[in-house]
């Protein structure tokens, strides 16, 4: 009968729960995100969905603004971009990817502005 009953947990925490339950759905009001119906700005793991519950973003948010590592998807579900936030701007490198899924290119951020080599 254990065996049973562990077999079942495992399985229902393996389909039961998506990795997306344990997600805060967000939204932003006047540029601070918020969860669906919250009252403060939010802080910790959420996501953001276009129509359909498909998934758009999903990341940290830290009193209301990213803050952290950020992955931005495609419609199709494909990884559009990936990086980090500080205070709502994006910063250090950040990844950017193709429809397909093939690297379109990598690029360098501080303090939400892109920062070029010098020549």
């Amino acid at each position: 009968m254990k065996k049973i009953i562990v077999t079942l947990l495992i399985i229902i925490g393996m389909f039961g729960c998506g990795k997306d339950d344990n997600l805060e759905k967000l939204e932003f009001r006047k540029l601070i995100i918020y969860t669906i119906n919250g009252d403060k700005p939010y802080t910790g793991l959420g996501a953001f969905y276009y129509e359909k519950n498909i998934k758009s973003s999903e990341g940290y948010s830290k009193n209301g603004m990213k803050d952290g590592e950020w992955s931005h998807y495609y419609y199709n579900g494909q990884l559009k971009k990936k990086g980090n936030y500080i205070n709502g701007k994006e910063d250090g490198e950040w990844v950017y990817y193709y429809h397909s899924g093939e690297l379109e290119g990598k690029v360098r951020y501080k303090n939400g502005k892109e920062i070029r080599n010098k020549k």
